[in-house]
């Protein structure tokens, strides 16, 4: 008897080791292969029913790896845009850029951060602006100091380095509630972002950028801020490179639209 019971013994062990396992592992990750690490001698006096059970327990089943189609082409006709008073101020005649997706990818994830942190506190923001053209930032410097003192391309948001929110309470965009918007800054600044809402002239709480020390000159030329994560980035010249791409793309797309008007 006990010849018989301590493999199945063993077998039982190395089950529920294995199923352990299993429920640890994270999704992400691809089953581990129990039957590489193990030796476990299981002699024939083990009945086929449990031998079929460990079988099918330990066995992997690998799934189809899934195939990810990036259009590298018309992607930027797809980017979100939301046309003046959108979000009850003047935002002048040209719609506005508000898809994530066209800001620089740390930047980006930054900004994805902001809102989820926000919003785990009840505070719901939305973007009222992103990348900006050229065309863009003229427009505004035209229309005053209250909205910019600075001309095209030198802006942040020339280079997918800034972002313009606003809180939405009750569907109403929120842009006075100068106590809101002190949560929503030290967030911001809590993720190393610069807050618009630290600035006397203009004052601009909604606005948030990042640009790792380097200033606006260097970003004209194409000089790329640095990124301590870069492991998390690995493709980072390529992305910035596409995004450029996709930036004049818009930038053309606005003259071809002035040129029909």
């Amino acid at each position: 008897m006990r010849i018989v019971l301590k493999p199945i013994f063993l077998l039982f062990s190395a089950l529920t080791l294995s199923l352990s396992t299993y429920g640890q592992m994270d999704r992400l990750f691809a089953p581990f292969d129990c039957r590489r690490h193990a030796e476990l001698d299981i002699e024939k006096t083990v009945t086929d029913t449990l031998s079929q059970v460990s079988i099918q327990a330990l066995q992997v089943v690998e799934a189809p790896t899934p195939i990810i189609e990036i259009d590298t082409v018309d992607a930027w006709k797809k980017w979100k845009t939301v046309e003046n008073f959108t979000y009850g101020k003047d935002r002048g005649t040209m719609p506005m850029i508000v898809e994530l997706n066209a800001l620089h990818p740390y930047f980006r994830d930054r900004i994805v951060d902001l809102i989820n942190t926000c919003e785990a506190q009840g505070i719901h923001l939305a973007i009222v602006e992103s990348y900006r053209t050229h065309a863009k930032q003229h427009e505004y410097k035209s229309m005053g100091k209250k909205y910019t003192r600075s001309g095209a391309g030198k802006s942040k948001h020339q280079y997918g380095l800034a972002v313009d929110v606003v809180p939405i309470v009750d569907s109403i965009a929120m842009w006075d509630d100068k106590n809101l918007w002190k949560r929503i800054g030290i967030v911001g600044e809590h993720l190393g972002l610069r807050w618009g809402g630290r600035w006397r002239t203009p004052y601009d709480p909604g606005h948030f950028e990042w640009t790792g020390g380097i200033s606006t000159s260097e970003l004209s030329i194409g000089k790329l801020p640095p990124i301590v994560s870069k492991d998390s980035y690995p493709c980072i010249e390529e992305d910035v490179r596409l995004l450029r791409k996709y930036w004049k793309e818009w930038e053309d797309e606005v003259q071809k639209s002035y040129a029909r008007n």
